[in-house]
């Protein structure tokens, strides 16, 4: 959504147009000035009744909205979240940046107060529809029943995928840019893989796994996870993160779980959790094990929320100090 905007660098013309936005539009033609015509109409009347609901919050609380600071957007977001979701709070922070950036003030929404706030209604937002159903050993150990035996390139892919993103605890982004020198085989089978420079080994079932997928690719160098055509013919490009989701939803309607319960990219690194928690380990435990800076998502994934609250204000706190 964000574009080059030029910054209104003639005094004269900030002050007008800092007059103007203090006060509510009912149209969008101080928008269309503002940003050049960059933007089509559609958004342009979203930007304008977004500024026009900060206005409003910030006149009802008698605070300034133009230039505004970071604790009067940082109560904007908590009011607006009680009825608003994830993707408006997202807009706002948009709306009000252009607004600041473009009349050359100080943007309070790239502030770390901001940044945290934000951090926190993506999780607590996450609760409320979007919670990532956990991939599990289970669910892994089902699949190994279904696709241990095929020798159908997409099969086997997908089981390595399954294997290595669950055990790894991979995100999304690691698993697209896993390349054949992250991986290191040993004499005995096993498979050791490197990610952010820290070595993870894998058991006898996701290198087994990797192998036959590396194997029947003849994956030698370059990405390990690549695209398959419709014909079974394995390209050279990296599978992107839309064609991973595909991957973990493919495995929910592989198990015939109920309709609800869907897969994502996200899942393995969900359901890791749970089963190490259920293991016995520890929420710092598991962070290490996934890589997390901070405590608050395996405390999330674990269900945890008092928890994961308590480590977001820590994790606030140690950056502020910074």
């Amino acid at each position: 959504m964000a574009k080059k905007i030029p910054i209104i660098d003639c005094d004269e013309k900030r002050a007008k147009s800092i007059t103007q936005f203090k006060q509510v539009a009912d149209n969008i033609a101080i928008w269309q000035s503002l940003t050049h015509h960059s933007y089509a109409e559609n958004t342009l009347v979203a930007f304008k009744n977004d500024w026009n609901h900060f206005l409003i919050f910030c006149e009802r609380n008698k605070v300034s909205a133009l230039p505004a600071t970071a604790e009067t957007v940082h109560r904007f977001i908590e009011k607006m979240a009680e009825s608003r979701k994830l993707a408006s709070l997202k807009r706002y922070i948009v709306t009000i940046g252009l607004i600041h950036k473009c009349h050359a003030l100080p943007n309070p929404c790239q502030s770390q107060e901001i940044k945290l706030a934000m951090h926190k209604q993506r999780l607590d937002k996450h609760d409320d529809y979007t919670h990532a159903q956990g991939f599990r050993d289970n669910h892994l150990q089902a699949l190994l029943d279904i696709f241990a035996p095929s020798t159908k390139p997409k099969d086997v892919r997908d089981m390595a995928i399954w294997a290595i993103t669950f055990e790894a605890m991979l995100k999304r982004s690691e698993v697209a840019a896993l390349t054949i020198n992250h991986i290191e085989i040993e004499d005995s089978g096993l498979i050791n893989i490197t990610v952010n420079d820290r070595i993870i080994a894998l058991s006898d079932l996701a290198s087994k796994a990797v192998q036959r997928w590396l194997t029947l690719g003849m994956i030698m160098d370059s990405f390990v996870f690549r695209r398959i055509d419709r014909h079974s013919n394995i390209g050279d490009k990296p599978l992107d993160h839309s064609s991973i989701y595909r991957v973990f939803r493919r495995a929910s309607q592989e198990l015939d779980l109920p309709a609800d319960v869907i897969f994502s990219g996200q899942s393995p690194r969900v359901g890791a959790s749970q089963d190490l928690a259920d293991s016995g380990l520890s929420i710092s435990q598991i962070q290490h094990q996934g890589r997390w800076r901070s405590p608050a998502m395996p405390a999330q994934y674990i269900g945890q929320r008092g928890k994961r609250d308590n480590e977001l204000k820590k994790f606030a706190k140690k950056n502020s100090d910074k």
